[in-house]
């Protein structure tokens, strides 16, 4: 480690073990030779103090996804203190789309009102200039999400792993506008493929780090999009519609709804996963045998087709390109499994048919794909050149060292 590495003060909120960028980037900044890394998470009371402290020190300020994704609760107490700082504050933004839990908005406001030097987007850098044009002073940097080498290790040769397409997504929200991700579920579980397929696709359950790079090395193949929406609002003003129309009907159904801002939903994000896992489903019997809907139940049963039709048919969309490359693109590269996606940009760092075999939107080329996909030489082929790549330019110690760059 040099002495002249700048001393860097990372904040990050631990509230879930079921996204593994968090820890990817954790431990980037942790291990990285080229800086002093002291990471604290805000969510621990005494971090208020020893942030405190260490701001008088550093030379550096970041704040890492999970600190904004779903909430500003966990950076309110620090909101002064980060405003009052000498050192130059870099941001991540996690979740850059409009939801209903938390607005692009807040996201927005917070980052002019803390006055944040860096602004690292995971989208397009043209995106993400677009998106944080309201920061006047913030250099917007383009930052995605990368490999963890380490965590995401190859498994063995395609040949021999016992699932032909297997896949873990949360089922995307109507509000988005976009769907793209659940279309394409859809399309591989009710397709009857023959010879059949062996498939574990699934949208209600998610795994851990180890766990879901475990999965991964079982697989010859997994399934993908690019994440986000190309409906990105800068003042969430379509997913504010949606959230009116959704509580009025729950309204006029004689239903309370759970709102995302509300108190009950602010004390939940306390609550330690491990708990959250045990209550949820009790807890939401109770709440329907009470008559009141927690909000993210009625996002998830809005039909996709009628909200498509009342809210986004005629809103013209972002007038950049606003989805982008995600960390499950880069899990799958460094675990050698064979990615079959939707044809997009992927921030111009995957390439369809050259580093993933390319879906048309319409599937309109699924058979040709998948008889592709079912060559071993062309499959594993196509995993080792992507994977060589990738260590070459996109692990999270390139990631890092942009990061440096930018100092």
């Amino acid at each position: 480690m040099s002495e002249s590495a700048p001393r860097a003060l990372v904040l990050y909120a631990r509230y879930t073990d079921k996204l593994s960028y968090y820890e990817d980037w954790q431990h980037a900044f942790e291990t990285h030779p080229g800086v002093l890394a002291f990471c604290v998470n805000i969510r621990l009371r005494e971090s208020l103090q020893v942030v405190r402290e260490r701001l008088r020190e550093s030379d550096l300020v970041v704040l890492l996804h999970s600190v904004n994704a779903d909430t500003l609760d966990f950076l309110d107490p620090y909101r002064g203190m980060l405003k009052d700082r000498v050192c130059p504050l870099l941001s991540f933004v996690g979740n850059e789309v409009n939801l209903p839990r938390i607005s692009m908005e807040a996201k927005i406001g917070f980052l002019r009102d803390v006055s944040a030097d860096f602004i690292a987007t995971q989208l397009p850098l043209e995106a993400g200039q677009w998106l944080y044009a309201g920061c006047p002073g913030a250099r917007v940097a383009a930052l995605p999400h990368a490999l963890n080498p380490e965590a995401f290790r190859p498994g063995p040769a395609l040949a021999g792993r016992p699932v032909d397409i297997g896949a873990r997504s949360q089922k995307y929200w109507s509000c988005l506008g976009d769907n793209d991700r659940n279309a394409l579920f859809d399309f591989f579980r009710t397709r009857p493929f023959d010879p059949p397929l062996i498939l574990d696709i699934d949208t209600a359950s998610r795994f851990d780090r180890a766990g879901w790079a475990d999965f991964l090395r079982s697989c010859k193949g997994t399934i993908s999009t690019e994440a986000g929406s190309r409906y990105l609002e800068r003042d969430d003003a379509t997913v504010k519609k949606i959230q009116a129309y959704v509580e009025e009907e729950d309204r006029k159904a004689g239903v309370r709804t759970v709102r995302p801002d509300s108190l009950p939903e602010r004390l939940w994000r306390l609550v330690p996963e491990p708990l959250k896992a045990l209550a949820r489903a009790p807890l939401g019997r109770a709440l329907r045998s009470l008559g009141v809907s927690y909000y993210s139940d009625a996002y998830e049963s809005l039909d996709f087709a009628d909200a498509y039709e009342k809210f986004f048919r005629h809103t013209p969309p972002c007038p950049v390109y606003g989805k982008a490359i995600s960390s499950r693109h880069f899990d799958a590269v460094g675990t050698k499994t064979c990615q079959i996606m939707l044809k997009g940009l992927y921030n111009g760092i995957l390439r369809a048919d050259e580093h993933y075999i390319g879906l048309e939107s319409d599937f309109s080329n699924a058979g040709e794909a998948v008889e592709r996909f079912r060559d071993d030489g062309y499959r594993q082929d196509m995993v080792d050149r992507t994977y060589e790549y990738v260590m070459e330019e996109h692990t999270y110690r390139h990631r890092v060292d942009a990061v440096i760059g930018l100092l």
